[in-house]
């Protein structure tokens, strides 16, 4: 049975993990995903490199926000430049808070 134990949580989004599956989730409001823990890593090395100028796109409300690809092509994740922002530092902050799980624990 799964432990989830959060590793980071800011402004709606948690990142969680479970010790004994292997597995990180990441919620945010009327969202779940699942990784593996290398799945995760890349995620968030993904994640960190976006330069949200550099992406920028217009929603069809006309705002400016940034598609995130997820590891299933037909979901995608969209942020505005402060939600991207708080996204990206809480996944940092989860990598971080893993990284010292994994000392403990291993």
């Amino acid at each position: 049975m799964c432990k989830r134990t959060i590793i980071a949580q800011k402004q709606g989004v948690s990142v969680t993990q479970c010790i004994n599956c292997r597995t990180v989730n990441i919620w945010k409001t009327g969202m779940l995903m699942r990784f593996s823990f290398d799945q995760f890593t890349e995620f968030a090395k993904i994640t960190d490199k976006i330069d949200f100028d550099s992406y920028l796109e217009y929603a069809p409300d006309g705002s400016e926000v940034v598609i995130l690809s997820t590891p299933c092509n037909d979901i995608c994740l969209m942020f505005t430049r402060q939600e991207l922002a708080n996204f990206s530092n809480v996944i940092n902050e989860a990598i971080y808070m893993q990284s010292i799980y994994k000392l403990v624990h291993e």
